[in-house]
């Protein structure tokens, strides 16, 4: 269930509403005292923030949308949602009122104007409160006890060092034995299930919650009629996060087995800070029903030490989702002098009407890029500046055009077919075998598979580094392995013979005279090399005895005990939503899938990465797809040609 905070509401009369006409001004609702189905009645009453009256401020879920409940004030129905009807009831004292904020009824969500500059206060509305109470909804399954016990019991366990804590790391939930040994009930007693239901509800996935409990001094969650303080849950859910309890009970879950707590409360209760960048990383996951809350509920949580030179950008509700999105990138790359946010959020679907081409995509979850703009420096020691436009969703940056694409058509995703490396390499013998050596080219070829990331220093011979080498080789010969012996009728033996002549290229690199490839060899058992030769003798059924047996010797030469997972998780990253590409200029590289012949490749001042950018054939702007990686470009190549004068810089419009 997604988070409703705004609405199109029903109209509302304007005496409801008074103008908030100091800019500390807000309301606050004086809920009256009743029981049981009495009707809810209230009173708003419009404050100075910091002159104001003892009062709690409400963190909730708007939830349905149909607003099918009402409260009376100043004599009229104002609707509320069926989640603020039931939590008003559970709120509302028999004998006396009771003081109230919450942002339903306090913000006249009918007025963007009013609304901006409420949601600009919140931080210090919620700060200022002398207790936030967390409605977590109503505890229709009785469950609120026995997760609260639960809690209880874990809260003295927090205290203990992190290396004392729990057992044995496993990638499941503890077991019961150890549960026992820490004073906590086995598994299958029903407070587990209790909080791990907890954990689930829809109150964690909202991202305002996040500032609405990280500010304040003292916080209250009330689920159902039970309620328990704010620091026993931290303390209880940090433990458990540190003790494998958002596992299953099961390393590979099977029917019976219990499923572990949801992840989503550890983002509210590690009480995130720092730049805006960085939350908006941390709070991907986090839902908002307006979009431009992805940006709005964070600007309260930011480090923003440079605030009198660069303010943060203002909650404003009359602004379009384009136009917030773009000031708050233009926000990031002014603050940090860097282009790393354009990194984030690659759409494999190119560019998207509607919205300007270099602009995150907050609403759809950021997505860390890839290690390259951690691993290289390719824009040099230059910074990034947003120059000016006539056209705010414009992008002014300056760079310089180093190549252009001119094969662009291979997908590096994983699961793609076994042989889409095979592919690449193919491309790259066609199209540059007569311009570089085997070895040479086999060798930026691998860096490339991999975005540079494998190793230390990229610029170091290959030699040098016999690991990139060996894992590459094992990789190779293990995914031959896997394929024999997952489906070996439905491999093509073109496409395993592909393979293994790249792993036999991989070898030959390797220092034979100090015996790398022997010490690392790991020879077949008497089995697998009957079952090897089975399974290749299915994959050609038309070769002789002879012929099978020479494949297998040469599978056992090739096969290693290096950690061909490492390759394969530097591939994997590095090819998601990517494809192999030779620009004219005879340099390898990958990029977005959206790429395509015609694309020029630049390095913008302040960019590590290189970044693909499309000409527009009806002007002279860009469209924006993503950054890549090109061999041979790196490490600020093109800065030192520029500062030489054998590059020129322009700027480039970005649409």
């Amino acid at each position: 269930m997604q988070e409703k905070r705004v609405h199109a509401r029903e109209p509302v009369e304007p005496s409801i509403y008074s103008e908030l006409l100091e800019d500390e001004s807000f309301r606050l609702l004086r809920l009256r005292n009743g029981a049981g189905t009495d009707e809810l009645q209230g009173q708003l009453i419009t404050y100075r923030l910091y002159s104001a009256p003892p009062y709690e401020a409400l963190s909730y879920v708007w939830g349905d949308a149909a607003k099918n409940g009402h409260i009376k004030c100043a004599g009229k129905d104002l609707p509320i949602t069926p989640n603020l009807t039931a939590a008003l009831r559970r709120l509302r004292l028999p004998s006396v009122d009771r003081l109230l904020w919450i942002d339903q009824l306090c913000i006249n969500q009918n007025n963007l104007q009013e609304r901006g500059k409420q949601v600009n206060m919140m931080r210090s509305i919620y700060k200022t409160a002398e207790t936030v109470l967390v409605w977590l909804g109503p505890d229709h399954e009785q469950e609120a006890e026995h997760a609260k016990s639960l809690i209880m019991a874990i809260n003295p366990l927090s205290s203990i060092d992190a290396e004392d804590d729990m057992i044995e790391k496993m990638m499941h939930f503890p077991a019961d034995k150890a549960l026992i040994e820490h004073g906590l009930p086995p598994r299958d007693n029903p407070q587990w299930d209790a909080l791990v239901h907890l954990t689930k509800l829809p109150y964690f996935t909202r991202i305002w919650v996040i500032q609405e409990v990280s500010v304040a001094s003292k916080v209250l969650m009330i689920w159902g009629e039970t309620e328990f303080d704010m620091l026993a849950f931290t303390s209880a859910i940090s433990w458990a996060s540190r003790n494998n309890c958002a596992f299953s009970t099961d390393v590979e879950p099977a029917k019976n087995s219990k499923p572990g707590l949801d992840a989503a409360p550890f983002m509210v209760v590690n009480r995130p800070s720092g730049s805006l960048l960085q939350l908006l990383t941390r709070t991907e996951a986090c839902q908002a029903s307006d979009p431009r809350d992805k940006v709005y509920a964070l600007l309260g949580l930011v480090d923003n030490r440079l605030g009198d030179v660069l303010p943060l950008p203002k909650a404003d509700y009359t602004r379009p989702l384009a136009r917030a999105y773009c000031d708050t990138a233009r926000y990031i790359i002014s603050l940090t002098q860097s282009l790393e946010v354009l990194c984030y959020n690659v759409n494999p679907n190119g560019l998207e009407e509607g919205f300007p081409s270099w602009m995150p995509r907050f609403d759809q979850g950021i997505t860390d890029p890839w290690r390259l703009y951690e691993e290289h420096e390719a824009c040099g020691s230059t910074i990034a500046s947003v120059r000016g436009t006539d056209v705010e969703q414009l992008l002014l940056l300056e760079g310089i055009r180093v190549d252009e694409v001119q094969y662009a058509d291979i997908n590096l995703e994983e699961d793609e077919p076994p042989d889409t490396m095979s592919k690449a390499w193919k491309l790259a013998m066609e199209t540059l075998g007569d311009q570089i050596s085997l070895k040479s080219l086999f060798k930026d070829f691998i860096f490339v598979m991999t975005g540079g990331t494998m190793i230390d220093d990229v610029s170091a011979p290959l030699l040098a580094n016999d690991s990139l080498l060996l894992d590459f080789l094992d990789y190779q010969i293990s995914r031959i392995l896997r394929a024999l012996q997952t489906s070996p009728m439905e491999q093509p033996a073109r496409c395993l013979r592909s393979m293994l002549e790249m792993a036999e290229i991989a070898a030959s690199l390797l220092p034979t005279m100090d015996g790398v490839l022997d010490i690392h060899c790991k020879h077949f058992s008497s089995q697998q090399r009957i079952e090897t030769q089975n399974q290749l003798a299915q994959c050609h059924p038309n070769a002789s005895p002879t012929v099978i047996e020479e494949l297998a010797k040469r599978l056992e030469s090739l096969r290693v005990d290096n950690d061909w997972r490492r390759f394969s998780i530097s591939f994997a990253n590095a090819g998601e939503f990517r494809k192999f590409f030779i620009t004219k200029k005879m340099s390898m590289g990958i990029g977005p899938q959206a790429m395509q012949p015609g694309d020029i490749i630049c390095i913008l001042f302040g960019g590590r990465t290189p970044f693909v950018l499309r000409p527009r054939p009806d002007s002279e702007n860009c469209g924006f797809i993503g950054e890549c990686y090109i061999h041979g470009w790196m490490h600020g190549e093109a800065i030192e040609k520029w500062r030489q004068g054998k590059l020129q810089s322009e700027y480039f419009t970005l649409d």
